[in-house]
């Protein structure tokens, strides 16, 4: 963090799916007997996915809502982050993000297509930052992901709607505290283990 210089930035990326009904269900029941649980099995789960970027200093959440989350639709996103952080001057952007299928090279060459076409592939450097596989503890975003589930989704009514559930994200921006930000990196940091020579 020390070594970010004025015109670079470091985010922590990752994507999660809400869905428009709980999976779970939670229901009294007098003992050595089971619910019933109500279902109605011609009703389709509809799930909205989404892409959340954290940036590691201002806690500044980037979030996006798409039907899918594949390769195409993850370039997509990282060159609109990409474009919006060029409009700030940033020369530099660094992307931590998990090793998932979705962030391999096929989305990388996307993504430098998306950053060509745009005119600005030359004007801005990404640098990919891959965590361990099976790591989510090392993501931020993870953490902020944790945070928006509590604090707008875990609350709602069950018959709520995809398209009321993405209004009620649209417009998140921030969750966390620089406080908090610092204490959940200085966590993290201090999960990873230091290499031996």
């Amino acid at each position: 963090m020390a070594e970010l210089k004025p015109r670079q930035r470091l985010v922590f990326y990752d994507e999660f799916a809400v869905y428009d009904r709980p999976s779970l269900y939670y229901a009294w029941a007098e003992r050595n007997s089971k619910p019933e649980i109500s279902s109605n099995e011609k009703r389709k789960r509809n799930k909205v996915n989404g892409m959340i970027s954290v940036d590691a200093v201002t806690g500044e959440i980037y979030l996006q809502l798409q039907p899918k989350s594949k390769a195409e639709d993850v370039a997509q996103y990282l060159a609109d982050l990409c474009k919006d952080a060029h409009k700030e001057n940033i020369e530099k952007l660094s992307i931590a993000l998990d090793n998932n299928s979705t962030h391999k090279q096929k989305m990388k060459n996307l993504l430098n297509e998306h950053l060509q076409n745009a005119g600005i592939g030359d004007k801005i450097a990404i640098e990919f930052i891959h965590t361990p596989a099976y790591s989510p503890d090392f993501n931020l975003a993870e953490y902020e992901i944790h945070l928006l589930r509590l604090q707008k989704l875990h609350h709602l009514p069950s018959n709520i709607t995809i398209a009321e559930i993405e209004n009620i994200l649209k417009d998140v921006k921030i969750l966390m505290t620089s406080e908090q930000i610092l204490k959940t990196l200085d966590h993290i940091f201090a999960l990873v283990p230091l290499s031996i020579p």
